[in-house]
């Protein structure tokens, strides 16, 4: 039987465009699903939209519409973004679709009956930007939300509160485990929020309307945090008559990993286990949170005017090179820096001199050299730059394997300045001027299979040009895996076309 992989990013708030922070949460878990099929897993990738709550319909009432109408708009945006994007979910969640509805409804009223959800009143900080109520250590003096800047308001009505202090020694069990990754972000959890004393949650609203109603209080509206986090397996058919995706993705021995950005990392690492726990149901394996981008020293952000419009950058350069700064140039464990002078640098140095390079230089010296068809030929399994090809793929599925996409990549990029350090050293134009053209040969079909090897392990990433890298060097793309790549028994067609993959950009 096939393993199984499950794959999430956050369901993003459609109160406006998306910028580029959903961009990279989201091609993430894109290329750790596209990763995981190369390894033969059956995936199941969500994402979606969180679509109710207090600033959806102010946004709404603001355009004279109604909440859904608001939404409905928005929501075709982000999946306009996701197809140019080239990001390949299999369920797009909208928190206002039915069967997510009943089963949110559901879920309620199982941890009301539990005595898990109790009647009370809440009063204190409410941010309405975030939808959180706020602890005085996420505010300044001033009650100026940390992670926004917005100003919270003063909040105090009844309210259903999940008893979120009784889980305290379950999550510090929890936390001795590698669920939540880096290091830095679990630290601050425990030591800001579980170890200092947990506080119970206010699940319920009942100062708007929009929102699932509690069916044994309907004055109450479910606020977003049972609401949104319960679409990673009410998307798998929790709560409806039809399980068998949650029993085939959400098993016990199935891979679950959830993608998230670090400012909504309490939520999903405090709030979604006891959830989860409440309803006899596992833990996702890893809880990956990833930090944010960094412009100019400064967090992106619309107040600041730095937030960086995804549409707009694929309109000006390719869906593969965007895909790729993100994963090279943005690791998971720290906050990563984004401005138009390092993409150029990078897609430069990185795909067009680098990579790029290496593929037109080696066609064109099999097309010029032995007229586009190496002979077979059997290579010496000790050269060294065939072993630094198969250490590379071992090394790459390592740290696809720990999720560090960003580590797994620079593998592949030094394989690819070997390849090129190669060709300095061999010269193949001197071999032959010297007529040795077994020794050049050689040097071609090592070079040819580094090079299946690049490609190949890029093509999570470079969705787009990974079929162009394969028959530039005289295969069909669909000949590639992780078996054939090691035993290396292709039947070759001649190369024919010069192609330049990478063009430099210009500044």
């Amino acid at each position: 039987m096939k393993k199984t992989f499950y794959v999430s990013t956050p369901i993003y708030y459609p109160s406006g465009k998306l910028h580029i922070g959903h961009t990279y949460t989201s091609t993430l878990a894109d290329v750790m699903a596209r990763y995981k099929k190369e390894n033969f897993y059956d995936v199941f990738f969500l994402t979606g939209s969180d679509e109710h709550g207090q600033k959806i319909e102010q946004k709404a009432k603001e355009q004279n519409k109604s909440p859904k109408e608001y939404v409905d708009e928005i929501v075709l945006t982000f999946k306009d973004l996701w197809e140019k994007l080239d990001i390949k979910y299999d369920r797009f969640i909208r928190t206002t679709d039915e069967d997510h509805i009943k089963a949110v409804q559901k879920i309620f009223s199982f941890l009301l009956e539990k005595d898990l959800i109790f009647l009370s009143d809440y009063k204190g900080k409410y941010c309405i930007s975030c939808e959180e109520f706020l602890t005085f250590e996420q505010m300044d003096k001033d009650f100026v939300h940390n992670v926004c800047k917005n100003t919270a308001i003063d909040f105090q009505e009844e309210t259903y509160m999940l008893r979120v202090s009784k889980f305290q020694k379950y999550l510090q069990d929890l936390f001795k485990t590698d669920f939540l990754e880096p290091e830095s972000r679990k630290n601050e959890m425990l030591n800001s929020f579980i170890n200092t004393g947990l506080e119970d949650l206010s699940v319920t609203r009942v100062s708007f309307k929009w929102g699932i109603p509690v069916l044994e209080n309907d004055k109450h509206i479910i606020y977003v945090w049972i609401d949104a986090l319960s679409n990673y397996i009410t998307a798998l058919g929790y709560g409806s008559d039809n399980t068998s995706l949650l029993e085939k993705f959400w098993a016990k021995d199935s891979e679950i990993l959830q993608i998230v950005g670090k400012e909504i990392t309490r939520f999903h690492s405090i709030y979604w286990p006891i959830i989860l726990n409440s309803l006899n149901l596992k833990t996702p394996d890893k809880l990956l949170s990833h930090g944010w981008i960094i412009s100019g020293g400064n967090k992106m952000s619309k107040s600041l005017g730095n937030v960086i419009d995804p549409i707009e950058l694929l309109k000006k350069y390719s869906s593969d090179a965007v895909r790729f700064y993100i994963i090279n140039n943005l690791p998971t464990d720290k906050d990563g820096e984004w401005t138009e002078e390092l993409f150029i640098e990078s897609f430069n140095i990185n795909l067009a001199n680098n990579i790029g390079n290496l593929l037109s230089r080696v066609s064109n010296m099999i097309i010029k050299y032995f007229d586009g068809l190496l002979p077979k030929k059997e290579v010496a399994k000790n050269n060294y730059l065939v072993k630094i090809g198969e250490e590379t793929i071992v090394n790459y599925k390592k740290f696809m394997d720990k999720y560090d996409m960003s580590s797994a990549i620079k593998e592949v990029l030094k394989l690819s300045q070997e390849c090129n350090k190669f060709i300095e050293d061999t010269k193949p134009w001197a071999l032959e001027k010297e007529n040795k053209l077994d020794e050049l040969n050689e040097v071609l079909t090592i070079l040819q299979k580094n090079i299946i090897i690049i490609s190949y392990l890029l093509k999570p990433i470079l969705t787009k040009s990974f079929s162009s890298m394969i028959e530039q060097m005289g295969l069909k793309h669909q000949e590639i895996n992780f078996d054939s790549i090691e035993k290396n028994n292709f039947n070759y067609k001649k190369i024919i076309d010069k192609l330049v993959l990478f063009e430099r950009i210009k500044n």
